[in-house]
């Protein structure tokens, strides 16, 4: 359940950057990506479409991801994305141990990972 919520979080935020931060919308304006995040069971599951500026969503498999990461189970997953924020390199980790695979271009989650510095919302100054 915290795995689900969290990619609906993420979805949510990513598309309220796509419209109100200049900085992300650049990142993502020359994309037509679509990436999945999934558990290895395939439930619960999330796509996410960087579509030239914007960024569609929806739960569930897509059909046709050009990159999907696979968690070994929705509490490592969780555990792992909210841990990621600290160390980036929990995600190689994870890899290594074959608790996280790649499927499709890894290259675009390469990407992806550039884009982690606008996810997470800044604190306001005092």
């Amino acid at each position: 359940m915290k795995f689900r919520l969290l990619l609906l979080i993420l979805a949510w935020r990513m598309r309220w950057l796509a419209w109100r931060n200049p900085e992300f919308r650049e990142q993502i304006e020359k994309k037509d990506l679509v990436m999945q995040w999934r558990t290895h069971s395939g439930s619960p599951a999330r796509w996410f479409h960087f579509d030239h500026g914007k960024v569609h969503s929806a739960g569930g498999l897509h059909n046709n991801p050009k990159v999907t990461l696979s968690f070994e189970s929705s509490d490592y997953a969780y555990r792992t994305i909210l841990a990621s924020g600290s160390n980036q390199m929990i995600f190689m980790e994870g890899m290594q141990k074959g608790h996280i695979k790649i499927h499709g271009d890894a290259s675009q989650l390469m990407w992806f990972m550039s884009l982690m510095k606008y996810i997470a919302p800044k604190k306001k100054k005092k």
